[in-house]
């Protein structure tokens, strides 16, 4: 069983489950492979998924409280002469749907404020070595696709001819059953010669080139080629998962527009006044 589970998060319901670390899973199984990179991109993931999803929940948390203080929203439906329409007291906003009156949450938004600058650095650092780890990876297979003799005056000639051999086929399926099979035989100096080089140099269309290059790197480096992609859907993940929380906290922030906050601040410069 995959060790993504060891390290278990609970589930909040006030959360969304894409910010969980488990949602990862779906890729954990490539990448929790015992003595590879992947391990360290897992890690580094989940923990930045981690970060974010406990400062979703205690900031959820936190205005569920200060909400909790406040009066409850009062409606009042006008008369169908009077046009039939529902008033709500002031300082309302609507919040999952139902009518909630807002309070003076200034010490909320600043203790926000401090979390999410102590928070924030953390992804960051996390998102930055996930991208580190994608290029160590990306490196890998591309070696893996190389051949030293490549950019030797004789290894240049020999690249040049079989481009030439491969474009002079008649059909377009004749080259690519050629190059299919130097990569099935693992013949990699005749697969380098065509990856290395554009495609209409082997008479080769972009997308069949993209084909060849896919199934050569599933071929000469399936672990580092398999967590590449891994690797990319994970920082990906978390790219989504940081605007999630990003977007949570602009909704913190915006209470500073509220009539309560704004009324807070007058009265306190009010009282400050003349001093």
């Amino acid at each position: 069983m995959p060790r993504i589970l060891d390290e278990s998060t609970p589930i909040r319901p006030d959360v969304p489950i894409s910010l969980h670390p488990d949602s990862l899973l779906g890729i954990g199984e490539t990448l929790d492979a015992e003595g590879t990179l992947g391990t360290s991109v897992l890690a580094a993931a989940r923990e930045a998924l981690r970060s974010g999803y406990d400062l979703f929940g205690r900031m959820n948390e936190a205005e569920r409280d200060l909400q909790a203080m406040a009066d409850p929203a009062r409606r009042r439906q006008h008369a169908a002469e009077r046009g039939g329409r529902t008033d709500y007291s002031d300082n309302v906003r609507m919040k999952n749907g139902k009518p909630t009156r807002v309070v003076d949450a200034e010490d909320f938004i600043t203790a926000a404020e401090q979390a999410f600058a102590r928070v924030s650095p953390a992804i960051d650092r996390r998102m930055k070595e996930l991208n580190g780890y994608r290029d160590v990876l990306a490196t890998r297979v591309a070696t893996a696709l190389d051949h030293p003799a490549r950019k030797t005056p004789e290894g240049l000639a020999l690249a040049a001819e079989v481009r030439a051999h491969v474009k002079a086929m008649k059909k377009p399926e004749q080259r690519m059953q050629f190059v299919v099979q130097a990569v099935e035989a693992g013949d990699i100096p005749t697969v380098a010669a065509v990856l290395h080089a554009q495609p209409f140099l082997s008479g080769l269309d972009a997308p069949a080139h993209a084909v060849v290059r896919s199934r050569a790197a599933a071929k000469f480096a399936p672990v580092d080629n398999a967590q590449l992609g891994a690797t990319e859907a994970a920082i990906n993940h978390v790219a989504a998962s940081s605007s999630a929380l990003v977007k949570r906290y602009g909704d913190i922030l915006a209470l500073r527009n509220a009539p309560a906050a704004k009324a807070a601040k007058s009265l306190k410069a009010l009282e400050g006044a003349g001093r």
